[in-house]
């Protein structure tokens, strides 16, 4: 854990995790990218997130399947008119996304780039596709904006952005798609139950 202050208002500011990219102060709403050696470079000033009811917040502590985990920063998109959570939490030693959406939950603890993905206006529900030399099977194709961030989180991704997203199945995981200014990403994970989150 470094300390630090926030280059646009002046407050305290700590980064627990080795690995964020990105912290959002919770005093001013500034996005700060974190350089080498803990420094900081303003990437804009966001409103704060709408409220929404989770079981998370940043700085949230318990187990999931029985390991430990603790809530690091979130990004909440809007996709119509739903909006839906992804918690970047320290899990374990190592970093993994919780995704939230209407009582659901997703640990996605793998993230690969995936430059060999077909492109995504051809790619249609229930098609069965080979990404990372893998078959999978698409169970939806869409797309969110990001409305913002809070805390810290493990990639940078401006309040506005639209991500075309793809949800899909393969070898007993699910597995998420994101494509957003020109770089895709993916995710896989596991459900979970309401019971596998212990806090």
């Amino acid at each position: 854990m470094s300390s630090t202050t926030c280059t646009s208002c002046g407050a305290p500011v700590e980064i627990q995790n080795r690995f964020s990219k990105v912290l959002v102060c919770n005093y001013c709403g500034t996005h700060l990218k974190v350089g080498n050696e803990g420094s900081l470079s303003e990437q804009g000033k966001y409103p704060k997130l709408a409220e929404f009811p989770s079981l998370l917040s940043v700085g949230k502590r318990g187990t999931i399947l029985d390991k430990p985990f603790t809530a690091l920063g979130r990004m909440q998109y809007i996709c119509e008119g739903a909006r839906y959570n992804e918690w970047f939490i320290d899990y374990d030693g190592d970093t993994a996304w919780l995704a939230e959406d209407e009582g659901t939950y997703t640990l996605f603890t793998e993230m690969y780039e995936a430059a060999d993905i077909p492109d995504v206006s051809s790619i249609r529900a229930g098609q069965n596709i080979e990404v990372a030399g893998k078959k999978i099977m698409v169970k939806e194709v869409g797309e969110s904006t990001v409305e913002g961030g809070e805390g810290e989180l493990g990639y940078y991704v401006e309040p506005g952005t639209k991500v075309t997203y793809i949800d899909a199945v393969g070898d007993g995981k699910k597995i998420s798609i994101e494509y957003s200014e020109g770089e895709v990403e993916l995710f896989t994970g596991r459900p979970l139950l309401r019971r596998d989150i212990v806090l």
